[in-house]
């Protein structure tokens, strides 16, 4: 239902994903409608591109001329036509992602917002009368010659897919985006507290001193407090768009839009499983190398710049697919990236897609992200992108695949972290590791958040801030009570966030794999980064080698791996004295 497709470094924004996720099995459907090819990338640049809005009155009045064919049975002049509407919403696809860049590369241009937000709404619109076309057509006196020409693949996406949206919720649609913007707007705001009468942000406070810890706790109540009250009125509209479409819940519906191939009932599941076997390593990896690791980050000269020689290095030299590197060539020489910072700048790390160029996109706020690990997480998803081409319209990605792409590279870097880190390289990877292991239980904290929001509409802020800090002491033996505001995805992908559980789990079983058989981790990856659209988790993950982690002992084998790597039992409280 969405246009814009884009993956994202934990803790950053999520962009909305295109056309939701579906779960259907193989990556290319064999369709004579898609004969363009799906994987030539133009050689152009963000500066090459001129913006003008696609015209969507034009696309609907050909919708309504392929309504009239159909009705007439001229079954190859409507399949004709289904063609050439296809290519003019990759179009309107791709000025939606440039549209939706320029805006991130400054949250103060009001006009990329409104054509941001105008796309967003003229999407949802467009997309309900491909539904009706795509209806009509298998209604019709051809319907076996579309169904054949189409595929199995695409008549299964678009059965999944026509529940997820209706004229009856365009309206909600609407007001959901705009609550979405004016969060991203008032997010980039500056909060501020007074110190001896002079007002400070949190960029002002040195967290040394103990006079400023409670100015951090005063400057997040009242970010809490606007953004949250923006959260708690997305939760209520998200939950009367899910009741329109006939759904007993907002989580069911969202996990229908994700793809997903597990219930939440699965996650429930796992989210035991990650707090009995991993919160426990959390808690000693960061109890006996947190100062160490900070220390460590103190003397490291490597910025995330650097990560890019690194990273082309390595993919030259050590056993990665050609095609990675022609990726990156490619990324490099069309400049097809942004890194930078700034106060207008989106405080996120994504990648997206300029879809008619077959030409993925990143962009890094290099003032939040400085490691070079968010560069080989983002290439990750760049690759992913790159193998993918272009898309058409109800084409989908799964999140919990598609993270494992990014954060499995992570992990495979690992190899290079002597030249980037020197002598420190090994608290650099237990750095990398805990982070995983924190996402991991991040993740199941924010997705247990959420379906307890959502079940409990008239829930306030307060009770949604207690709510959260219990969950967080939970599993992260801390409480995190006002800065899951921070969290982008809450707002613009309601639970995104399990996905970097599910995935780093895989991500951390191709870690385990490569400790002992780096090039069977290379072959892993190598297969599973075929794997780009219309894919499920878990089937994928069965074809490639690695584990069900709602089905198996992955969850427990991990954690038993990490306290052998890190060391962990055989330290003692007297150690860390």
């Amino acid at each position: 239902m969405k246009h814009k497709l884009a993956f994202t470094k934990i803790g950053s924004l999520v962009l909305a994903a295109c056309l939701f996720f579906t779960a259907c099995g193989s990556s290319v459907p064999p369709s004579e409608v898609f004969a363009y090819p799906r994987a030539v990338h133009e050689d152009i640049s963000l500066e090459d591109i001129r913006y003008k809005r696609p015209d969507s009155a034009d696309i609907s009045a050909k919708i309504d001329q392929a309504l009239a064919l159909t009705k007439e049975g001229d079954a190859d002049a409507v399949l004709s036509l289904y063609r050439e509407i296809l290519h003019d919403l990759s179009h309107f696809d791709t000025m939606a992602s440039y549209a939706g860049i320029q805006y991130h590369l400054d949250l103060s241009d009001d006009y990329y917002r409104s054509e941001d937000l105008a796309l967003d709404e003229a999407w949802v619109q467009l997309d309900n009368r491909m539904i009706e076309l795509t209806d009509a057509i298998l209604d019709s006196s051809f319907a076996k010659k579309a169904k054949s020409a189409w595929g199995a693949d695409f008549i299964q996406r678009h059965e999944h897919n026509r529940k997820l949206n209706s004229p009856e919720i365009e309206e909600l649609c609407a007001q959901e985006q705009a609550l979405v913007s004016e969060y991203s707007r008032l997010s980039a705001q500056e909060y501020t507290a007074q110190r001896n009468g002079e007002a400070v942000t949190l960029d002002d406070l040195d967290f040394s001193s103990s006079e400023d810890i409670p100015l951090y706790f005063e400057i997040y109540q009242k970010k809490n407090e606007v953004l949250g009250t923006i959260y708690l009125e997305l939760c209520r509209l998200r939950a009367e768009i899910a009741k329109t479409l006939g759904y007993d819940s907002y989580t069911d519906y969202a996990y229908d839009c994700l793809g997903r191939d597990f219930t939440k009932t699965d996650a429930d599941a796992f989210a035991h499983d990650v707090k009995e076997y991993l919160a426990p390593v959390s808690a000693a990896a960061n109890y006996f190398y947190s100062q160490d690791i900070l220390d460590a980050r103190s003397r490291c000269e490597a910025q995330l710049v650097d990560g890019f020689d690194t990273l082309e290095r390595a993919l030259a030299e050590d056993g990665y697919p050609k095609e990675m590197q022609q990726a990156l060539d490619y990324m490099r020489s069309c400049g097809l990236y942004d890194i930078g910072g700034g106060e207008n700048r989106m405080g996120a790390a994504y990648t997206t897609l300029l879809n008619e160029y077959g030409a993925p996109f990143l962009f890094i706020n290099n003032d939040l992200y400085t490691d070079p690990s968010t560069l080989f997480h983002e290439f990750g998803h760049y690759y992913n992108f790159y193998l993918m081409g272009e898309t058409i319209w109800n084409d989908g990605n799964n999140l919990d695949l598609a993270e494992i792409h990014s954060q499995g590279l992570e992990v495979l870097m690992f190899q290079r972290y002597d030249e980037l880190y020197g002598t420190d390289s090994d608290l650099f990877e237990y750095a990398q590791l805990i982070n995983l292991v924190d996402s991991i239980l991040q993740g199941c904290v924010e997705d247990a958040f959420q379906q307890a929001v959502f079940e409990n509409p008239d829930l306030t802020l307060r009770q949604a801030n207690e709510l959260h800090g219990k969950l967080s002491e939970e599993y992260l033996g801390y409480p995190i009570y006002w800065e899951w505001v921070d969290i982008h995805h809450h707002y613009e992908t309601p639970f995104y966030y399990i996905s970097y559980a599910t995935s780093a789990v895989s991500a951390l079983e191709l870690w385990k794999i490569a400790r002992d058989d780096r090039d069977h981790a290379l072959a892993v990856y190598d297969h599973l980064t075929q794997h780009t659209i219309n894919c499920s988790y878990l089937e994928t993950l069965k074809d490639v080698g690695l584990s069900n982690p709602f089905e198996s002992d992955c969850v427990f084998e991990i954690g038993a791996a990490l306290v052998e790597e890190m060391h962990l039992s055989e330290l003692s409280l007297s150690d860390a004295a």
